[in-house]
């Protein structure tokens, strides 16, 4: 009984080693990004006591992809976009996996990232573009329930676009981080990440997509001296609204970790 539980606390001690060392490698020297995000793109658990906490916290990244269509939105979750066939081999997937009758496993990826750039202000100008043809459809006629109705939901989103959704967008993808690293050398507000991703084949449409299922580090751990600070803006959810900026750094692994917290 002795040998086993020797042999269990050892376990529990190397696999603690193993971990801080990781954590210690991917925080040693300079970061390979840093970023200022907001409540839109650092998100809160939706939590009722969180308040109480104060260990085990995590912030959600969140994050979203251009729409495929000009005249589309570009909806929080949405996660998929067009590329050709070639372009998807060029990714490290096979012939195989991206014919019609193709199946493909997730792969991992290196994801480039771009807050509150030329992406976001895209999204912006769709939406407020989609928010104005409803308008100018509606004003046609104004007894029209179904177009008031389009016209309510257009300016919903339009102001979703301005003051709540996430401003961090997918850029590309590549097989290997030194393609991004190089390319985007001398924007400060890209990232490049770690996340999984499958080809997909639209039998209607005929067309190749790449789904984006999920950076592999998606939650940010909050140090415990942060906790109650970011505690006193969230009891419920909805009941307020979250005011506060997030210094990220992504390090040798990029792994993000908070460097500092503000409230606005």
């Amino acid at each position: 009984m002795k040998k086993y539980l020797i042999c269990g606390i050892a376990l529990i001690v190397f696999t603690n080693i193993f971990i801080l060392g990781g954590v210690f490698y991917n925080r040693s020297g300079e970061p390979t990004a840093q970023l200022v995000l907001s409540e839109r793109e650092a998100r809160l658990p939706y939590l009722s006591g969180f308040e109480k906490e104060n260990s085990g916290v995590g912030l959600s990244i969140s994050w979203r992809a251009l729409a495929n269509k000009k005249d589309e939105l570009a909806y929080y979750n949405n996660r998929s976009i067009n590329l050709t066939k070639q372009q998807l081999i060029a990714l490290g997937f096979t012939e195989l996996e991206v014919s019609e009758d193709g199946w493909a496993q997730e792969r991992t990826l290196f994801f480039a990232l771009e807050y509150n750039g030329e992406q976001y202000q895209k999204s912006l100008a769709n939406a407020q573009s989609y928010y104005e043809k409803a308008l100018a459809r509606f004003e046609l006629d104004t007894n029209d329930e179904q177009l008031k109705y389009a016209k309510e939901r257009a300016s919903e989103a339009y102001q979703q676009e301005l003051h709540r959704n996430s401003r961090l967008f997918f850029l590309e993808a590549a097989q290997d981080y030194k393609t991004l690293a190089t390319k985007y050398a001398e924007q400060s507000n890209i990232v490049i990440v770690k996340g999984n991703a499958k080809p997909y084949f639209n039998d209607y449409s005929k067309d190749h997509s790449l789904h984006l299922r999920a950076l592999l580090v998606n939650r940010i751990n909050v140090p415990a001296y942060f906790v109650e600070t970011l505690a006193s803006l969230k009891t419920s959810r909805g009941q307020t609204k979250p005011d506060y900026s997030v210094t990220v750094n992504w390090g040798k692994r990029l792994e993000p970790w908070i460097v500092d917290i503000q409230m606005n």
